[in-house]
Protein backbone atom coordinates (compact mmCIF):
# COMPACT_ATOMS: atom_id res chain seq x y z
CA UNK A 1 0.00 0.00 0.00
CA UNK A 2 2.67 2.97 0.48
CA UNK A 3 4.75 1.35 -2.37
CA UNK A 4 1.77 2.22 -4.42
CA UNK A 5 0.78 5.46 -2.48
CA UNK A 6 4.50 6.63 -2.87
CA UNK A 7 4.76 5.09 -6.87
CA UNK A 8 2.29 6.88 -7.67
CA UNK A 9 3.13 10.22 -6.06
CA UNK A 10 6.23 10.01 -7.29
CA UNK A 11 5.11 9.74 -11.15
CA UNK A 12 2.69 12.74 -10.70
CA UNK A 13 5.52 14.54 -9.37
CA UNK A 14 7.40 14.09 -12.64
CA UNK A 15 4.37 14.69 -14.81
CA UNK A 16 3.41 17.97 -13.34
CA UNK A 17 7.37 19.50 -13.20
CA UNK A 18 8.14 18.35 -16.90
CA UNK A 19 6.98 21.17 -18.61
CA UNK A 20 9.16 23.42 -16.13
CA UNK A 21 12.52 21.75 -16.74
CA UNK A 22 14.86 23.81 -18.84
CA UNK A 23 15.05 22.20 -22.21
CA UNK A 24 18.50 20.96 -22.24
CA UNK A 25 17.30 18.96 -19.19
CA UNK A 26 14.19 17.48 -21.32
CA UNK A 27 16.48 17.22 -24.40
CA UNK A 28 18.66 14.74 -22.02
CA UNK A 29 16.05 12.31 -20.95
CA UNK A 30 14.31 12.00 -24.19
CA UNK A 31 14.78 8.18 -24.67
CA UNK A 32 16.06 7.72 -21.27
CA UNK A 33 12.49 7.57 -19.27
CA UNK A 34 13.74 4.81 -17.86
CA UNK A 35 16.77 6.78 -15.86
CA UNK A 36 13.39 8.40 -14.38
CA UNK A 37 11.54 5.02 -13.48
CA UNK A 38 14.54 3.47 -12.08
CA UNK A 39 15.10 6.57 -9.67
CA UNK A 40 11.85 6.57 -8.52
CA UNK A 41 11.57 2.97 -7.73
CA UNK A 42 14.60 3.07 -5.93
CA UNK A 43 13.92 6.31 -4.02
CA UNK A 44 10.65 4.77 -2.84
CA UNK A 45 12.62 1.52 -1.61
CA UNK A 46 15.16 3.40 0.45
CA UNK A 47 12.31 5.07 1.91
CA UNK A 48 10.32 1.41 2.51
CA UNK A 49 13.32 0.04 4.03
CA UNK A 50 13.78 2.93 6.07
CA UNK A 51 10.23 2.44 7.30
CA UNK A 52 10.38 -1.03 7.94
CA UNK A 53 13.79 -0.07 9.99
CA UNK A 54 11.32 2.48 12.17
CA UNK A 55 9.39 -0.18 13.03
CA UNK A 56 12.14 -2.72 14.93
CA UNK A 57 13.85 0.94 16.14
CA UNK A 58 11.03 1.28 19.15
CA UNK A 59 11.05 4.08 20.37
CA UNK A 60 10.51 5.41 24.42
CA UNK A 61 8.06 7.84 25.03
CA UNK A 62 8.50 9.35 29.02
CA UNK A 63 5.90 10.95 30.81
CA UNK A 64 5.86 12.43 34.24
CA UNK A 65 2.67 13.10 35.63
CA UNK A 66 0.93 13.79 39.44
CA UNK A 67 -2.12 12.52 40.38
CA UNK A 68 -3.68 14.57 43.46
CA UNK A 69 -4.98 11.33 44.78
CA UNK A 70 -4.00 9.72 48.37
CA UNK A 71 -1.87 6.66 48.28
CA UNK A 72 0.69 4.01 50.02
CA UNK A 73 2.95 3.96 47.44
CA UNK A 74 3.75 7.95 46.38
CA UNK A 75 5.46 6.44 43.17
CA UNK A 76 4.96 4.05 39.88
CA UNK A 77 6.63 3.46 37.15
CA UNK A 78 3.68 2.63 34.51
CA UNK A 79 4.25 1.27 30.54
CA UNK A 80 1.63 1.35 28.37
CA UNK A 81 1.71 -0.59 25.21
CA UNK A 82 -1.05 -1.22 22.95
CA UNK A 83 -1.55 -2.22 18.74
CA UNK A 84 1.12 -5.08 18.92
CA UNK A 85 -1.01 -6.92 16.70
CA UNK A 86 1.32 -10.36 17.34
CA UNK A 87 0.03 -12.95 14.78
CA UNK A 88 -0.38 -10.92 11.96
CA UNK A 89 2.65 -9.10 10.02
CA UNK A 90 4.68 -9.53 13.87
CA UNK A 91 5.35 -12.40 14.54
CA UNK A 92 8.02 -14.03 17.56
CA UNK A 93 10.63 -12.23 16.49
CA UNK A 94 9.18 -8.57 16.87
CA UNK A 95 6.92 -9.45 19.65
CA UNK A 96 10.15 -10.17 21.32
CA UNK A 97 11.69 -6.95 20.68
CA UNK A 98 8.56 -5.14 22.25
CA UNK A 99 8.18 -7.64 25.29
CA UNK A 100 12.26 -7.19 25.57
CA UNK A 101 11.40 -3.31 25.88
CA UNK A 102 8.69 -3.25 28.25
CA UNK A 103 10.43 -5.45 30.66
CA UNK A 104 13.78 -3.30 30.27
CA UNK A 105 12.11 -0.12 32.13
CA UNK A 106 10.81 -2.34 34.92
CA UNK A 107 7.46 -1.19 35.47
CA UNK A 108 5.26 -1.64 38.52
CA UNK A 109 2.57 -2.12 36.08
CA UNK A 110 1.81 -2.86 32.48
CA UNK A 111 -1.33 -1.65 30.59
CA UNK A 112 -2.10 -2.82 27.06
CA UNK A 113 -5.19 -1.07 25.89
CA UNK A 114 -6.33 -3.42 22.73
CA UNK A 115 -5.15 -4.75 19.43
CA UNK A 116 -2.81 -7.02 20.84
CA UNK A 117 -3.52 -10.13 18.43
CA UNK A 118 -3.79 -10.76 15.54
CA UNK A 119 -4.89 -14.14 14.48
CA UNK A 120 -6.93 -17.13 15.42
CA UNK A 121 -6.07 -18.71 18.74
CA UNK A 122 -5.01 -22.27 17.44
CA UNK A 123 -2.62 -20.15 14.54
CA UNK A 124 -1.27 -18.20 17.89
CA UNK A 125 -0.28 -21.08 19.67
CA UNK A 126 0.95 -23.14 16.85
CA UNK A 127 3.68 -19.93 16.24
CA UNK A 128 4.35 -19.64 20.27
CA UNK A 129 3.28 -16.48 20.79
CA UNK A 130 2.01 -17.49 24.38
CA UNK A 131 5.38 -17.87 25.32
CA UNK A 132 6.75 -14.81 23.98
CA UNK A 133 3.48 -13.19 26.13
CA UNK A 134 3.92 -15.06 29.36
CA UNK A 135 7.19 -13.06 29.90
CA UNK A 136 5.30 -10.07 30.52
CA UNK A 137 5.29 -9.53 34.08
CA UNK A 138 5.11 -6.60 36.63
CA UNK A 139 4.74 -6.03 40.73
CA UNK A 140 1.02 -4.69 40.15
CA UNK A 141 0.18 -6.65 37.37
CA UNK A 142 -0.24 -6.62 33.43
CA UNK A 143 -3.85 -5.97 32.24
CA UNK A 144 -5.17 -5.80 29.00
CA UNK A 145 -8.32 -4.87 27.27
CA UNK A 146 -10.60 -5.84 24.02
CA UNK A 147 -9.52 -3.55 20.87
CA UNK A 148 -11.42 -4.11 17.25
CA UNK A 149 -8.92 -6.84 15.65
CA UNK A 150 -9.56 -9.11 18.69
CA UNK A 151 -12.91 -9.01 17.42
CA UNK A 152 -12.40 -10.53 14.06
CA UNK A 153 -11.21 -13.19 15.33
CA UNK A 154 -13.53 -14.10 18.73
CA UNK A 155 -12.72 -12.23 21.62
CA UNK A 156 -13.83 -14.60 24.23
CA UNK A 157 -11.32 -17.05 22.66
CA UNK A 158 -8.58 -14.69 22.63
CA UNK A 159 -9.28 -13.05 25.89
CA UNK A 160 -8.79 -16.51 27.29
CA UNK A 161 -5.72 -16.93 25.17
CA UNK A 162 -4.12 -13.84 26.76
CA UNK A 163 -5.25 -14.74 30.48
CA UNK A 164 -3.46 -18.40 30.08
CA UNK A 165 -0.38 -16.10 29.43
CA UNK A 166 -0.95 -13.92 32.45
CA UNK A 167 -2.25 -10.87 31.12
CA UNK A 168 -5.89 -9.89 32.69
CA UNK A 169 -8.32 -8.56 30.56
CA UNK A 170 -10.51 -6.42 31.82
CA UNK A 171 -13.93 -6.25 29.85
CA UNK A 172 -16.25 -3.71 31.27
CA UNK A 173 -14.74 -4.51 34.19
CA UNK A 174 -13.03 -2.76 37.07
CA UNK A 175 -10.51 -4.35 39.27
CA UNK A 176 -8.96 -2.91 42.24
CA UNK A 177 -5.40 -2.84 42.72
CA UNK A 178 -3.46 -3.34 46.32
CA UNK A 179 -5.87 -1.09 48.01
CA UNK A 180 -4.43 2.29 46.07
CA UNK A 181 -5.80 2.06 42.43
CA UNK A 182 -8.90 1.05 40.19
CA UNK A 183 -7.87 -0.01 36.74
CA UNK A 184 -10.94 0.04 34.40
CA UNK A 185 -10.41 -2.02 30.70
CA UNK A 186 -13.33 -0.95 28.07
CA UNK A 187 -14.82 -3.19 25.45
CA UNK A 188 -14.19 -2.16 21.65
CA UNK A 189 -17.53 -0.93 19.93
CA UNK A 190 -16.51 -3.78 17.97
CA UNK A 191 -17.66 -6.38 20.00
CA UNK A 192 -21.17 -4.83 19.54
CA UNK A 193 -20.89 -4.07 15.69
CA UNK A 194 -19.46 -7.41 14.95
CA UNK A 195 -19.70 -9.92 17.34
CA UNK A 196 -23.70 -8.73 17.91
CA UNK A 197 -23.03 -8.82 21.37
CA UNK A 198 -24.52 -6.38 24.26
CA UNK A 199 -23.26 -2.35 23.95
CA UNK A 200 -20.93 -1.51 25.79
CA UNK A 201 -21.75 -0.25 29.44
CA UNK A 202 -21.67 3.53 29.76
CA UNK A 203 -18.48 4.18 32.38
CA UNK A 204 -20.43 5.81 34.98
CA UNK A 205 -21.91 2.52 35.74
CA UNK A 206 -18.62 0.61 35.81
CA UNK A 207 -17.63 3.32 38.24
CA UNK A 208 -20.43 2.90 40.33
CA UNK A 209 -20.31 2.38 44.41
CA UNK A 210 -15.87 3.07 43.95
CA UNK A 211 -13.62 4.76 46.57
CA UNK A 212 -12.85 7.97 44.22
CA UNK A 213 -10.45 8.68 47.16
CA UNK A 214 -8.49 6.26 45.22
CA UNK A 215 -6.64 6.76 41.62
CA UNK A 216 -8.78 5.28 38.52
CA UNK A 217 -6.59 4.13 35.27
CA UNK A 218 -8.78 3.43 32.16
CA UNK A 219 -8.10 1.15 29.54
CA UNK A 220 -10.26 2.17 26.09
CA UNK A 221 -8.69 0.97 22.73
CA UNK A 222 -9.93 3.94 20.66
CA UNK A 223 -9.84 7.75 21.56
CA UNK A 224 -13.65 8.42 20.65
CA UNK A 225 -14.78 8.43 24.90
CA UNK A 226 -12.93 11.28 26.01
CA UNK A 227 -14.84 13.49 26.88
CA UNK A 228 -16.90 10.81 28.95
CA UNK A 229 -13.57 9.73 30.70
CA UNK A 230 -13.31 13.86 31.72
CA UNK A 231 -16.87 13.54 32.67
CA UNK A 232 -16.70 11.05 35.63
CA UNK A 233 -12.94 12.32 36.68
CA UNK A 234 -11.09 9.12 35.59
CA UNK A 235 -7.13 10.08 36.60
CA UNK A 236 -5.91 8.52 33.48
CA UNK A 237 -6.68 7.08 30.45
CA UNK A 238 -4.72 5.40 27.93
CA UNK A 239 -5.92 4.16 24.69
CA UNK A 240 -4.35 3.42 21.06
CA UNK A 241 -6.13 2.52 17.61
CA UNK A 242 -4.65 5.66 15.60
CA UNK A 243 -0.93 4.23 14.89
CA UNK A 244 -0.26 7.84 13.93
CA UNK A 245 -1.45 6.88 10.60
CA UNK A 246 1.46 4.88 10.52
CA UNK A 247 2.85 6.92 7.09
CA UNK A 248 1.77 10.02 5.24
CA UNK A 249 -0.67 10.84 4.21
CA UNK A 250 -3.05 8.19 6.08
CA UNK A 251 -1.76 10.34 9.39
CA UNK A 252 -3.47 13.06 7.95
CA UNK A 253 -6.87 11.41 7.32
CA UNK A 254 -6.53 9.57 11.11
CA UNK A 255 -6.14 13.71 12.20
CA UNK A 256 -9.08 14.21 10.27
CA UNK A 257 -11.26 11.38 12.19
CA UNK A 258 -10.09 11.76 16.03
CA UNK A 259 -9.99 14.90 17.49
CA UNK A 260 -7.49 13.88 19.44
CA UNK A 261 -5.34 10.92 17.77
CA UNK A 262 -1.92 11.18 19.16
CA UNK A 263 -0.02 12.33 22.38
CA UNK A 264 -0.74 13.84 25.86
CA UNK A 265 -2.57 16.44 27.22
CA UNK A 266 -4.68 17.01 29.99
CA UNK A 267 -8.46 17.73 30.46
CA UNK A 268 -9.16 19.38 34.07
CA UNK A 269 -7.93 16.67 36.68
CA UNK A 270 -7.73 14.13 33.48
CA UNK A 271 -4.63 12.81 31.87
CA UNK A 272 -5.11 11.31 28.31
CA UNK A 273 -2.63 9.58 26.41
CA UNK A 274 -2.56 8.51 22.80
CA UNK A 275 -0.03 6.20 21.98
CA UNK A 276 0.78 5.42 18.02
CA UNK A 277 1.36 1.47 19.23
CA UNK A 278 4.72 -0.55 20.01
CA UNK A 279 3.46 -2.96 16.46
CA UNK A 280 1.82 -2.05 12.89
CA UNK A 281 -0.80 -3.13 11.34
CA UNK A 282 -0.82 -4.23 7.73
CA UNK A 283 2.55 -3.50 5.84
CA UNK A 284 5.44 -3.53 8.41
CA UNK A 285 6.34 0.27 7.98
CA UNK A 286 5.81 3.61 9.33
CA UNK A 287 7.31 6.73 7.85
CA UNK A 288 8.22 9.70 10.08
CA UNK A 289 7.63 7.82 13.11
CA UNK A 290 8.42 4.49 15.02
CA UNK A 291 7.02 2.51 16.89
CA UNK A 292 6.73 3.39 20.44
CA UNK A 293 5.65 2.12 24.40
CA UNK A 294 5.02 4.86 26.92
CA UNK A 295 6.58 5.12 30.37
CA UNK A 296 4.55 6.98 32.49
CA UNK A 297 6.11 7.89 35.68
CA UNK A 298 3.23 8.91 38.42
CA UNK A 299 3.69 10.77 41.45
CA UNK A 300 0.87 10.67 43.73
CA UNK A 301 0.37 13.11 46.34
CA UNK A 302 -2.67 14.69 48.44
CA UNK A 303 -5.12 17.20 47.85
Amino acid sequence: MPAVIYLFIGICLVDISRPWLPAPVRSFFVGREWMVGFGIVGAVSLMLIKGYVNTLNIELKKLELVIKKQSLHPFLRLVVASDIHAGGTIGKRRLSRIINKIQSLEPDLILLPGDLLDGSRTALEKEGIDKVFMSLSAPYGVYGCIGNHECFYGSDSLAAFLEKCGITILKDEIKEVDQFLYIVGRNDRAVEVLEGKEKRKPLKVILQGIDRSKAIFVMDHRPTAIEEAVENQVDLLVCGHTHQGQFWPINLIVKRIFAFSYGYQQIGSTHVIVTRGAGTWGPPVRVGQRSEVVLVEIRFIEK
